[in-house]
């Protein structure tokens, strides 16, 4: 248990948080390490949140915060106003965790527009590779411009990654700014789809949502499922990933946190 009792556990941005500061005390009383900020929610919208006060409440509360991205996010949209609107706010996000101390910006990969036709479900991107692999390799360069030296760009897995989304993963992760997030509770709502190219690429993982789950239910408090979360909590530790627990209620938060006590990883 030695290696996991070093891991850093963080608290996601809850419904039930009406502020920054409401959010950072819970993370403070269930004595975890960081908090999860989330551009989902009004919040925590980018352009709102100011670095400096940011840093003011880590120091005051001896913690740290993490960035969630918004879940639509999608820089490489063929429409250029779009793609350009979620390309600034990347730039946005690196700018503020640059300046706030943020070491990990969490983010989905696209799956792109579905057009459905007799012959199946066919991914835009997949049938566009060009135009895809372009806008892929524009952001990987703009976000190595960007991203200093202290950030990482997570990437998290969701429904169950395509083959032509591994490889535009796989692309990405050739700048070392660039890692993976393993929510454990939408991988095993797949099968464990994603695990595999997690586990062959795990020296990329430096972040994870934990939770509990069964069949397709999950972000459940932790020990009310059936997911191996001592084997998901030993990833984490080979590789020293941050880990948030991604409950959706405080009494599930609480939940958890007295199940990692009980464990021995708090």
């Amino acid at each position: 248990m030695e290696t996991t009792k070093k891991l850093r556990f963080g608290a996601t941005y809850l419904l039930e948080n009406p502020s920054i500061e409401d959010a950072v005390a819970l993370c403070v009383k269930e004595g975890l390490h960081f908090v999860e900020l989330n551009s989902n929610f009004p919040q925590c919208l980018l352009h709102l949140m100011k670095p400096d006060k940011l840093r003011q409440l880590a120091r005051d509360n001896g913690i740290f915060f993490t960035l969630h991205l918004d879940d639509r996010f999608d820089p490489f949209d063929f429409n250029p106003h779009v793609g350009k609107a979620y390309r600034q706010t990347m730039l946005e996000g690196l700018a503020l965790a640059g300046e706030a101390d943020i070491p990990v910006i969490n983010m989905h990969i696209p799956r792109g527009n579905i057009v459905t036709l007799p012959s199946g479900r066919h991914y835009i991107y997949q049938e566009y590779p060009k135009e895809f692999e372009e806008s892929l390799l524009s952001f990987r360069e703009l976000c190595g411009q960007n991203a200093g030296d202290t950030v990482r760009i997570a990437i998290e897995n969701t429904d169950g990654w395509e083959g032509y989304e591994k490889a535009a993963i796989e692309t990405l992760l050739v700048s070392p700014i660039f890692g993976l997030t393993l929510d454990v509770g939408h991988d095993h709502a797949t099968g464990n789809q994603d695990l595999p190219f997690i586990q062959a690429h795990h020296r990329k993982l430096c972040h994870m949502h934990l939770h509990d789950g069964w069949e397709q239910t999950n972000h459940q408090a932790l020990g009310t499922g059936v997911i191996p979360l001592g084997e998901r909590l030993a990833m984490a530790a080979a590789t020293n990933a941050t880990v948030v627990l991604e409950t959706k209620t405080k009494e599930a938060l609480r939940q958890s946190v007295q199940y990692l006590k009980d464990k021995g990883y708090l």
